[in-house]
């Protein structure tokens, strides 16, 4: 803690004072420069998941222009997800020896270019635009493994638990703008193209935010422990992979992932053809309008479930330290019974489907916090970026990189060639069908990660203090 460190600044030679209490002045953290980048990290989070979210606003469009099935818009995300997944160990590793900032930067200018690049591809060159999609992953992978490790050296406690869920609006908020802005600026602009050039013209704002205001923590700062690296990049992920808590959260949030993934990227498109079918029509405005409604109702439940889920569970922790797993688990499995509604009632009951759509978002929002807030007290600071890359790589691995794919493969598989209106419907219902099973799964998982998570933070509280202890010793053996 900063109190450790100031007793010993007597001890200490003019330079090696000079060094703590710069360190201690970290480790408290400027106000003004910890707001600064806790707002540049939000808004580049911001526009991360507005980006990721557009396509699905215009996927129809897309499917027209490049007259395409199910199953090759599902492979759009697929391969997004994909390349975003497969880069994510490089840069754990990267995260943890070198500098966060300028990873950022980078991958920040990556998926702008390949993103506003995207909107230029011609009909005939699908394949291309696949491409260009893939590499908007590579550019996201840099971003995500390391910008919570950031808030975790600067925020601690209660208030990191705070700020990560700030950081998490940025999905569902992100998310629903994307739905709403992609489909408006396509209809304003009456072509689809024009969804992918907004978030390019905000992420260059975003890189020279980054270079001009942002200043990187030091590893470990807020925790009152300034590591240097020592451990090898697999001697990190045997670490990690023993940790029976980290184990059931990544299990538990790829479960929900799977079914969250697949239920973002065809909810649109599920209702614009139960629409229809209530309707008897539709024209571009209907279609717009049910992104707008559908991207609203993702802004509302997300910041609601996120807020609601970090608050009840920082309440709940107080009485009993297995509070996070526990509500995490009790909330995806609450959302059950409201997506199987969604799904059945769709067709026949349009108003008190989008309540339900809101109770269950709502439900399963609220872990996204609490999943980044375990994994940073139950790994130690120089692990937590590859905690992080493995964490998403199985998360998309088997979660939200394969589910668009495997739920267009088996709505294409129902349908059997018919290209009717209530074909179209009853083929995407029944492959969504999957999605509240696999959500089962990952309720329990974050129930039995209950079992073990009071141990694994002690343990990596333990490493903290030793490694505490070490560099304080190691500076009074320098006096």
């Amino acid at each position: 803690m900063p109190d450790e460190v100031s007793d010993l600044t007597p001890m200490l030679s003019p330079d090696t004072e000079s060094s703590v209490l710069i360190k201690s002045t970290s480790s408290r953290g400027n106000k003004y420069k910890n707001a600064i980048t806790m707002i540049v990290l939000f808004l580049i989070n911001l526009l991360n998941y507005m980006d990721r979210f557009a396509i699905a606003g215009v996927l129809e469009q897309i499917q027209d222009y490049f007259n395409i099935g199910d199953a090759e818009a599902g492979l759009l995300q697929t391969v997004f997800v994909c390349s975003y997944m497969a880069l994510a160990p490089l840069f754990g590793y990267l995260g943890d020896r070198y500098s966060r900032k300028l990873m950022i930067i980078l991958g920040v200018t990556l998926w702008s270019i390949t993103t506003i690049a995207g909107s230029f591809v011609p009909k005939h060159l699908f394949w291309l635009f696949v491409l260009l999609r893939s590499l908007v992953g590579v550019g996201e992978a840099s971003y995500s493994c390391v910008a919570p490790t950031i808030i975790a050296d600067i925020f601690t406690h209660d208030m990191r638990t705070r700020m990560l869920a700030v950081f998490n609006i940025a999905v569902p908020l992100g998310g629903g703008l994307g739905y709403i802005v992609g489909s408006y600026v396509s209809k304003t602009f009456h072509d689809w193209r024009w969804a992918l050039r907004v978030t390019p013209v905000f992420g260059a704002i975003c890189v020279i935010l980054l270079i001009v205001l942002v200043t990187e923590p030091v590893r470990g700062s807020a925790d009152g422990a300034h590591m240097q690296k020592k451990s090898s990049w697999l001697s990190d992920v045997k670490n990690v992979i023993k940790i029976k808590s980290f184990l059931l959260i990544t299990l538990g949030f790829t479960w929900v992932a799977f079914a969250l993934g697949s239920l973002s990227w065809w909810g649109p498109i599920f209702l614009q053809k139960a629409h229809k079918l209530a309707n008897g029509n539709e024209d571009s405005k209907d279609k717009a309008n049910v992104s707008l409604y559908f991207g609203m109702i993702t802004c509302g439940a997300g910041i609601i479930g996120v807020l609601l889920g970090s608050e009840i569970a920082r309440r709940y922790r107080k009485r009993n330290p297995r509070g996070d797993p526990i509500v995490c688990g009790v909330a995806v499995l609450l959302a059950i019974p409201f997506l199987f509604c969604v799904l059945l009632l769709s067709k026949d009951y349009i108003v008190l489907t989008w309540i339900f759509i809101f109770i269950a978002e709502t439900l399963l929002c609220s872990n996204w916090a609490l999943i980044t807030d375990m994994l940073m007290y139950i790994i130690i600071p120089t692990r937590r970026s590859t905690a992080s890359s493995i964490l998403i790589f199985v998360m998309h691995l088997l979660g939200d990189a394969s589910s668009p794919y495997i739920i267009g493969e088996i709505s294409d598989f129902f349908r059997k060639g018919a290209d009717d209106d209530l074909s179209n419907w009853v083929s995407l219902r029944n492959a969504l069908m999957l999605t509240p099973f696999v959500a089962i799964l990952g309720g329990a998982a974050f129930l039995f990660a209950a079992m073990f998570i009071i141990q694994d933070r002690r343990r990596a509280e333990e490493t903290i203090e030793s490694m505490k202890i070490s560099n304080n010793f190691g500076l009074s053996e320098n006096a």
